[in-house]
């Protein structure tokens, strides 16, 4: 019986060790709004075992919110209300997935990062001293740059911009099948 007792406060306390280094972090959206670029502007609200994480934004109904992205109609061209949720709900699984990160590096031993160069330190060194191709001394230059617009605002890029370091640009019709 006495060896039951142990064993069972022994996995108490293991369990609640364990609870406590796995964070549930989680999002909720709680407001949109138009930024002053135009903008689609997502409020989420990120908690990390309940508690909310304190943000540098004003409050939103007495939350701490970041935004969780900036979309324009473009970018959910012909999607339907369910795929246009879907793709904000990546982009706040994504910043989820960030915070855990961020909880790891407080805990853990080796941060993500030293984990990563750890396992990646030698392989790429091997690719450097075989692979990889030599590169010095080597001038890549530019004078322009182009760009894609949407002129008309029915979120379909039909207009390319030129743009030169002297400050000219021209504009051409991207021609689509």
């Amino acid at each position: 019986m006495k060896k039951f007792l142990v064993s069972l406060i022994v996995f108490t306390v293991v369990c609640l060790i364990m609870s406590l280094a796995y964070a549930d972090v989680t999002g909720e959206r709680i407001a949109q709004d138009i930024d002053a670029n135009g903008n689609i502007r997502v409020w989420t609200v990120y908690r990390i075992d309940g508690k909310e994480v304190e943000s540098l934004y004003s409050k939103i109904n007495g939350h701490s919110v970041y935004v969780s992205g900036r979309y324009s109609k473009r970018q959910f061209n012909n999607m339907t209300t369910s795929e246009i949720k879907d793709k904000i709900d990546a982009d706040i699984h994504s910043h989820n997935q960030n915070l855990v990160g961020k909880e790891f590096d407080k805990n853990a031993v080796k941060s993500q990062n030293q984990i990563r160069i750890d396992y990646n330190a030698q392989a790429n060194q091997d690719f450097l001293n075989s692979t990889f191709p030599p590169i010095t001394g080597d001038i890549v230059s530019d004078k322009e740059k182009k760009i894609s617009i949407d002129t008309n605002n029915d979120g379909v890029l039909d207009t390319e911009l030129t743009l030169k370091q002297d400050g000219t640009k021209t504009t051409n019709p991207i021609l689509t099948p």
